[in-house]
């Protein structure tokens, strides 16, 4: 009963209430009737947790919250796992926070995956500091086109040799996640062909032989053997085996 008295309000409301969350688009307002709906649940989680239009309620705001998040709705697991990680609204809970964080970092959520990426760059929040796992998600959050994300990645880059390796493993490892379809990402050519060229480029092996692998068979980039040549070459140079037999036009191999 409560439920739908709750369900009533938010939409006799609705139309008077703006949306704080520039993710959010206007649609919701048309899934709130459905008692189901994560983006509705989100909603009114907001509205309790700012008090926008309704008495501010942090119970009921986690309530919604986790209503929303249960269905794996990727809003509401970033923003539970902010909520988390201080002590504004519950006790803060790093171990509660990193599982929401990872679960909306996995569903794509670029801000999720730049979080997560500098939660391990710095080890903060009970996560071990692991420089290689930080830049693979500071990778994903900038291939999105996230500005902070890039600029991190940007001041990395700036640094000594090591970082500059860290990168190149980093976009390999982004570039391979694309190319099977893994770690949270789909599998798509066109974004593995660009980091596999972003690793190739800072002298890569691996990615120099999967960018040849890719122009060879016309995924995500246009077909053009002279291209494929050219990385096969590179890898082969470095001692890739595989390249190798490639270089010297092995098809079978």
């Amino acid at each position: 009963m409560m439920k739908k008295i709750l369900l009533g309000v938010l939409i006799l409301l609705l139309p008077f209430f703006v949306v704080a969350d520039h993710d959010l688009t206007d649609d919701v307002f048309e899934e709130v009737k459905y008692e189901e709906s994560p983006r509705a649940q989100y909603t009114l989680g907001l509205m309790y947790l700012q008090g926008r239009d309704v008495a501010e309620n942090e119970k009921l705001a986690l309530f919604w919250l986790k209503k929303s998040a249960d269905q794996d709705y990727y809003l509401a697991l970033h923003r539970l796992g902010k909520i988390y990680l201080s002590d504004d609204v519950v006790e803060t809970d790093p171990e509660v926070a990193v599982k929401y964080i990872v679960k909306a970092a996995q569903k794509g959520y670029a801000p999720s995956q730049y979080l997560l990426g500098m939660m391990y760059q710095t080890g903060e929040s009970g996560l071990a500091e692991n420089q290689q796992t930080a830049l693979r998600w500071l990778n994903l959050a900038a291939g999105q086109g996230h500005k902070m994300a890039k600029q991190v990645l940007a001041g990395l880059s700036s640094g000594d040799e090591s970082n500059v390796s860290s990168n190149a493993q980093a976009a390999f490892d982004t570039g391979f996640n694309f190319l099977k379809g893994r770690g949270g990402v789909d599998r798509d050519y066109k974004q593995a062909a660009e980091w596999f060229s972003k690793a190739a480029e800072q002298g890569h092996a691996d990615a120099q032989y999967n960018l040849g692998e890719l122009y060879n068979k016309g995924r995500g980039v246009k077909k053009n053997k002279e291209t494929a040549q050219k990385w096969y070459k590179a890898a082969a140079e470095q001692g890739h085996v595989k390249a190798k037999y490639r270089a010297r036009n092995c098809a079978f191999c």
